[in-house]
């Protein structure tokens, strides 16, 4: 998912040649390939699906379509990241090697559309459950001009750029089923807002990806900040999520997350459902 978000989904990562923009005034960054296809989910009974790529820019564009496993997970202050693997273990269920793409390369046109068709094929006799991959679209085509360098010749400085999407391939067989444990709610008051995080716990043979919510009610049960998060549990996460306490007068409140199984980022016939689940504490802002 061109990347959560999760995303747990996402544009990610940028070649290193673009962090130059970090670093001197660019022009004419003419890339602009969108990949359609938000997450793809696969069942074993029709071992297909397809990825659409979008060229909405001036320049052609190169696209090559790779695979890898991966999902994601955070750090000991709850950022979210993406984490790999080169060696894979054969209990990790990773549909990476059985997906084929045709084509792999193709060439897009502007203002022209390419249909990717993928095609899975797994070992026999899988157990039911849910099997994943992430698939790499690297995109070449367009410039980036550089302004604010050394230029006694006339020369103008250009970068060639490349850029990658990841998203998220489902690959289910037999009954799939999901759910999301809550614990260890907890936070902290820093500065304008109340940081906090909770550590989230898969239920069911398939990813939970969804959204949580965060909200502060007053003793009365008004809303006084809220929070949507989106992200995918495929083992454990414990997220760091942030609500504004500007201007909220000191005393008690109640913290409530509630994981839900819907993303605004995603269509909901892609999702799996579950039943809402949510935890609480009081909280006492100074």
């Amino acid at each position: 998912m061109p990347v959560p978000r999760g995303l747990f989904m996402l544009r990610s990562p940028i070649r290193a040649a673009l962090l130059a923009l970090l670093l001197v005034p660019a022009r004419g960054f003419a890339q602009s390939l969108m990949v359609a296809s938000p997450i793809v989910t696969i069942d074993d009974r029709t071992r297909t699906g397809l990825v659409v790529l979008i060229n909405d820019g001036i320049v052609p564009m190169e696209a090559s379509i790779s695979t890898f496993y991966g999902y994601p997970v955070t750090d000991s202050l709850g950022r979210m990241y993406l984490r790999t693997f080169t060696d894979l273990a054969d209990t990790m269920p990773s549909a990476a090697a059985w997906v084929q793409c045709f084509p792999r390369r193709l060439h897009i046109e502007p203002k022209s559309r390419a249909t990717v068709r993928l095609l899975v094929t797994p070992p026999a006799n899988l157990a039911s459950g849910e099997y994943w991959a992430r698939l790499v679209v690297a995109t070449k085509g367009g410039q980036i001009s550089l302004g604010g360098l050394p230029d006694s010749s006339g020369i103008e400085a250009k970068l060639d750029i490349e850029v990658r999407s990841v998203v998220g391939l489902f690959y289910r067989v037999g009954a799939v089923k999901t759910g999301v444990a809550l614990a260890n709610l907890r936070s902290t008051e820093q500065g304008d807002s109340l940081v906090g995080r909770v550590a989230l716990t898969r239920q069911g043979n398939a990813a939970f990806v969804g959204s949580i919510k965060a909200q502060l009610r007053d003793t009365i049960g008004n809303v006084r900040a809220e929070r949507l998060l989106p992200l995918g549990v495929y083992y454990t996460l414990e997220p760091r999520f942030s609500l504004p306490v500007a201007g909220l007068p000191p005393g008690r409140y109640a913290l409530t997350v509630e994981a839900l199984s819907n993303r605004p980022d995603l269509p909901s016939n892609l999702l799996l459902s579950t039943v809402p689940v949510q935890t609480s504490v009081e909280v006492r802002l100074e």
